[in-house]
């Protein structure tokens, strides 16, 4: 009994310090002890819904076609959100010579270099993009010596509110402890129950289409500025193009020769724009006549395909999508370093 108390104990400390420690965590996952508890999409990781059980298989790769008739190598930048992660999306994908990329929540310290052609991407998707430009331009981008990607360091106040906050330590726990089939199996029981019973799922998700669809909640009942059915007043959205055309304007002042605007529609936005009353933000940024930074739209192209452009059980896109947005980003990259070559 004394060996059984000692080795629970320590069992129940690991577990513990696991779950209150970003960095023993991550080792765990790469030991194989954690399972991805994004395997099935990221709905169903909030919804638990059986019928959303989507695994998350790779993209097929490709080659694009690179033959752009450039004087000087293509040089890509993207600032962008999880649409474009590094396990989504890569160097692979594009039809540039250098490739970098940085998340929205880091600082892009670029080095300009006059011998190639910078091209900047800033791709976000829909629920927050208001976000970034209704108050102010592009401010994660800085000039520097050598190009590479700054984090926000967290201060030491914030980590140690991490590291005994309740929901944090929560989740951690319940993706080392709950994220196998076996207890999935049970949640998706309950799941399924307070759905099927009291017609209830978790306030992190909505249904749509009758059941068939299911989209983040903050695409669509939140009350901010994330929600495809928010109010877009026009002085908004006249700010929002404003603050792009100084970024057009900064950027290009730093070193770049093009700089590209491409907002991903939100699921709700494409499977079901009449859910409530939609705000049109993509529509109106890229179509007005203030505007002016070269755009990458989907919208439409999404919306006319047979087969829904996004995962089952995720609020990304399926890998048909993923190639519409990424051949059209490469066509846009031809034309506009086509047109500059024969001095348009």
């Amino acid at each position: 009994m004394k060996i059984a108390r000692y080795f629970f104990l320590g069992f129940f400390i690991i577990v513990w310090a696991i779950g209150t420690s970003t960095d023993l965590s991550t080792l765990a996952a790469k030991a194989g002890l954690v399972n991805d508890s994004y395997r099935y999409g990221d709905l169903y990781r909030l919804s638990n819904l059986r019928q959303f059980r989507d695994p998350k298989l790779p993209c097929p790769s490709y080659r694009p076609f690179k033959e752009y008739g450039a004087d000087k190598p293509v040089h890509l930048y993207i600032i962008g959100d999880s649409f474009t992660e590094a396990d989504r999306i890569g160097k692979e994908n594009f039809a540039a010579d250098y490739y970098h990329y940085t998340h929205w929540s880091q600082t892009l310290h670029f080095k300009p270099d006059t011998s190639v052609i910078n091209v900047l991407l800033l791709e976000s998707v829909e629920r927050h993009f208001r976000e970034k430009f209704t108050n102010q331009p592009l401010a994660n981008l800085v000039v520097d010596s050598t190009s590479f990607n700054e984090a926000y360091p967290n201060p030491l106040m914030v980590q140690v509110d991490d590291l005994f906050r309740s929901s944090v330590t929560e989740s951690r726990l319940d993706q080392l402890l709950f994220q196998n089939d076996f207890f999935l199996r049970l949640k998706e029981l309950k799941a399924g129950f307070n759905l099927f019973l009291f017609d209830r799922t978790t306030p992190e998700v909505t249904l749509i289409n009758e059941g068939n669809n299911i989209v983040y909640y903050m695409d669509t009942d939140t009350p901010n500025l994330t929600s495809s059915f928010t109010e877009l007043p026009q002085t908004s959205l006249d700010s929002i193009v404003l603050n792009l055309n100084h970024t057009k304007s900064l950027v290009e002042n730093m070193g770049f020769d093009h700089v590209f605007l491409s907002v991903i529609p939100n699921k709700v936005s494409v499977l079901m724009p009449n859910y409530g009353n939609y705000n049109r933000l993509i529509e109106r940024t890229i179509t007005h006549p203030q505007l002016r930074l070269e755009t990458i739209d989907v919208l439409n192209d999404f919306r006319n395909q047979k087969n829904s452009p996004y995962l089952k059980g995720d609020s990304h896109w399926t890998c048909a999508g993923q190639k519409i947005w990424v051949d059209k980003a490469n066509a846009k990259i031809k034309e506009m370093v086509s047109r500059k070559r024969i001095g348009m």
